[in-house]
């Protein structure tokens, strides 16, 4: 009975040294998953700050690319908009340029067209005589009416086209270069129609009165 009742304790004793045993394992084996899960929740937290950094930085640089172009646009659309300002503004000169040339051509037509009223007047002053004189003088007249401030004198003839005798076309209808073709040009600013087409090109000086050439008006001959 004695022997029953020991073998009985020593087995209550074996349990509860192995429900020990156990209990020790299952709270070492714990804080073996404890620690494995730390470990694990910090190299994901690593991970996520190197993510976090590393999108920070491409966020970073693709903002400082962004507003690097932005920042060449800018300088684009300025630079764009004073070449249109200046563009506005050569355009506004050259309609200015085209509308005073557009009035001196049309002045410098009706004073050719005088100058020729006045030559046909005189020539045909010479060879019909006296009959012939008074209708010349009229339109001469006219003419000089139209004009209001013209003077009246062959010398006003001669310093706005040629600066020769209006009465003797064949002394100033030549060019004044090469004397061997009709002068058709008419040198701007003093008026002076004394040049050929051939001759216009070469030259940069006015040969009747030695004034700077601007420009030249080609006058188809009648």
């Amino acid at each position: 009975m004695a022997a029953a009742t020991a073998t009985t304790s020593g087995r209550a004793l074996l349990v509860v040294v192995a429900e020990a045993e156990l209990r020790r394992q299952g709270a070492e084996v714990d804080a073996l998953v404890r620690a494995g899960c730390e470990r694990l929740r910090a190299g994901l937290e690593r991970a996520r700050g190197r993510q976090r950094e590393a999108v920070a930085r491409a966020a970073a640089r693709a903002l400082r690319e962004k507003e690097a172009e932005l920042a060449a646009a800018r300088a684009r659309a300025a630079e764009l908009e004073e070449r249109l300002r200046l563009a506005a503004a050569e355009a506004q000169a050259w309609c200015g340029l085209a509308r005073s040339n557009e009035a001196a051509a049309s002045g410098l037509r009706a004073t050719l067209d005088a100058l020729l009223l006045r030559c046909a007047g005189a020539a045909g002053g010479g060879a019909t005589g006296g009959a012939a004189t008074r209708p010349a003088a009229t339109a001469a007249e006219e003419v000089e009416e139209g004009f209001g401030e013209s003077g009246g004198t062959d010398n006003d003839a001669e310093s706005c086209c040629f600066g020769g005798d209006a009465a003797s076309p064949a002394r100033w209808a030549w060019c004044r270069a090469c004397g061997e073709r009709e002068a058709s040009v008419l040198l701007l600013p003093c008026r002076h129609l004394c040049l050929c087409k051939a001759c216009e090109p070469r030259t940069d000086a006015c040969p009747v009165c030695s004034g700077a050439k601007n420009t030249a008006i080609h006058i188809a001959p009648n």
